[in-house]
């Protein structure tokens, strides 16, 4: 009881809160140091960087950033919000047409560390790899175009119904979708997975430079 109350009080202590806050902002700074100097040279984009940290959109997802921050004491998702916060500034990233910034922040701070996973496998997935599910290759293929990353998911030790269970994790944040079959073979060779185009930009923020 004692290591309990010990713990309590160390999270709900403002000066830990702020502290988190703090390191979170940290991150953020290195960042977008690493992505000026990426863009260096091009003054459009440096631009662009500057005048979003101005936007109404960017101040109210720094708030939200900052009420994840410190009550997290998870440093991998502190460091995620940070990164997400900051690639929210890259114009390169194509921008949501439905989404603000501030939904992606409270996605990334409920998103489990198996969810953040596989949307990192399901964006690295060559789009051709779906196109047996879609019906475009033989029937009589015998391999699951999805199985090179569940093969990839078992070699880290991942159980099947664990991964499939992020993956719908991820269908119910609205980051992936479930492509329909049109074989029963692939049917047979279980669900097969995409990024919808929310996955795609929340993958793109999650991108870290340093």
């Amino acid at each position: 009881m004692v290591a309990i109350a010990d713990s309590l009080r160390e999270h709900f202590l403002n000066r830990n809160r702020y502290e988190r806050i703090v390191e979170t902002f940290q991150v953020f700074k290195s960042e977008i140091e690493a992505m000026e100097k990426e863009c260096a040279g091009d003054r459009e984009r440096l631009d662009a960087i500057y005048n979003y940290t101005k936007s109404p959109e960017f101040a109210e997802a720094v708030v939200a950033a900052a009420e994840e921050a410190a009550r997290s004491t998870n440093t991998k998702k502190i460091k995620r919000l940070a990164v997400a916060l900051a690639n929210s500034c890259d114009p390169s990233i194509e921008p949501s047409d439905s989404d603000d910034l501030t939904s992606f922040i409270h996605d990334v701070s409920q998103l489990s560390e198996g969810d953040i996973q596989i949307l990192g496998k399901l964006a690295s997935t060559p789009a051709m790899a779906f196109q047996f599910a879609q019906g475009s290759q033989k029937a009589s293929q015998p391999e699951s175009p999805f199985q090179w990353i569940f093969d990839n998911a078992q070699r880290e030790k991942l159980l099947t119904n664990d991964f499939y269970s992020y993956c719908f994790r991820l269908v119910g944040f609205g980051l992936a979708a479930e492509i329909p079959h049109n074989s029963p073979s692939v049917a047979a060779a279980g669900p097969v997975f995409r990024l919808t185009n929310r996955g795609r930009r929340l993958a793109a923020l999650l991108n870290q430079r340093t």
